[in-house]
Formats: C-alpha cells, sequence, structure tokens
C-alpha cells in the first residue's frame, strides 16, 4: 500500500511539473502530457481498489464496507433466519 501511494504521489507531482512547464512555455503537449498522467495516477488507484475488493471476496474476507458497518448486516440476518 505504501508504494503505490508512493507512486501516485510521484504521478501527481510529475504531472504538475508538466503543468507547470507547460504554462511557461505555453505547449499544448505538455499540457496533454499533464492531464494523462494525472489520469494514470487516478487509474493506479481505482485499479487497486477494485482488485483489494477481489482479492477480499475470493479468499473470503468480509469487504471493507460491511466491516465498517455491521448494524445493517445483522439485521438482514436476522431477518433471514428461518424461524
Amino acid at each position: 500500500m505504501i508504494i503505490l501511494l508512493v507512486g501516485a504521489i510521484g504521478l501527481v507531482i510529475w504531472s504538475l511539473q508538466l503543468m507547470k512547464t507547460a504554462h511557461h512555455s505555453s505547449e499544448k503537449s505538455l499540457i496533454f502530457a499533464g492531464v494523462l498522467v494525472a489520469v494514470s495516477a487516478v487509474g493506479l488507484i481505482a485499479v487497486y481498489m477494485l482488485m483489494d475488493g477481489c482479492m477480499g471476496y475470493l479468499i473470503g474476507e468480509e469487504p471493507l464496507s460491511a466491516q465498517s458497518s455491521s448494524i445493517p448486516l445483522m439485521v438482514i440476518s436476522y431477518l433471514s433466519a428461518p424461524l
């Protein structure tokens, strides 16, 4: 997780430097490159979140949303239990 966070922060910093250089030299291609790098940082985090959910499901862990709020799950399990 730390490596992913450092990588995403590095991509955002690189994107900001590209945008700063593009602003000073008024090049549109550097602006486009900065946007692509920023989108790749967002994609990196999104893929991590999706894979974390999939791997948790495959190995049988509870999803993160279920761990944070167990009261609705308790109500559902109570209502679906046989009498």
